[in-house]
């Protein structure tokens, strides 16, 4: 099923093109990226092989609700949903920016503002959850500021490096994303034909 291309003020959320296996290979995997999302120490960035980057687009192509994001033409990460409800109205969001450069900048917080504007009012769910580490500080502070709000702690759930570490889940609902969130600057919803 094909996303919609979603225009920002900075980036565009859109559905993922072969040409993106090329920007991931020249981004590689770095430390800040990968130890956020739960992953083992990288002492310097990695630069996997192209087949793998293939395989990541193969991947994702086939998956629904996952959008690029799009910075000046080049993939620097992706966002969407997962793990849909639909008789609880209901989604959980995920966000990654693999472009270390890239982050810091806001763009997270557009992504997340685009897509929680089409969770809200295209698809009309009423809850969006999330699952976030509790040392990134940095995504924590990012959807806050999106409106979520924390519902608790999965206390000790991750185990990373021989620590554990807990998870924190946060939401927002549907009438506190109307009443408090500051909707993103959107240019609509256009539907994309995927490429072939």
């Amino acid at each position: 099923m094909a996303v919609p291309t979603i225009q920002g003020a900075h980036i565009t959320l859109r559905a993922i093109r072969e040409s993106d296996i090329d920007d991931r290979l020249a981004i590689g995997r770095h430390h800040e990226f990968v130890h956020m999302c739960g992953g083992e120490t990288l002492r310097e960035p990695e630069y996997p092989s192209r087949d793998r980057w293939a395989d990541w687009f193969r991947k994702t192509r086939a998956e629904d609700n996952l959008w690029i994001i799009d910075l000046g033409g080049r993939c620097i990460g992706s966002a969407g949903f997962h793990h849909i409800s639909p008789a609880d109205h209901s989604a959980t969001y995920r966000i990654g920016i693999f472009d270390a450069a890239q982050h810091s900048k806001g763009i997270g917080t557009e992504a997340t503002r685009l897509l929680l504007e089409y969770g809200f009012t295209v698809k009309k769910w009423h809850r969006i959850e999330l699952k976030v580490l509790e040392y990134n500080h940095r995504a924590i502070r990012c959807y806050q500021k999106c409106g979520f709000k924390q519902d608790g702690v999965l206390r000790e759930s991750a185990f990373i490096e021989g620590k554990y570490y807990s998870d924190i889940v946060m939401s927002i609902l549907d009438y506190e994303y109307r009443e408090t969130a500051q909707p993103a600057k959107c240019g609509g919803f256009q539907l994309e034909r995927p490429e072939l």
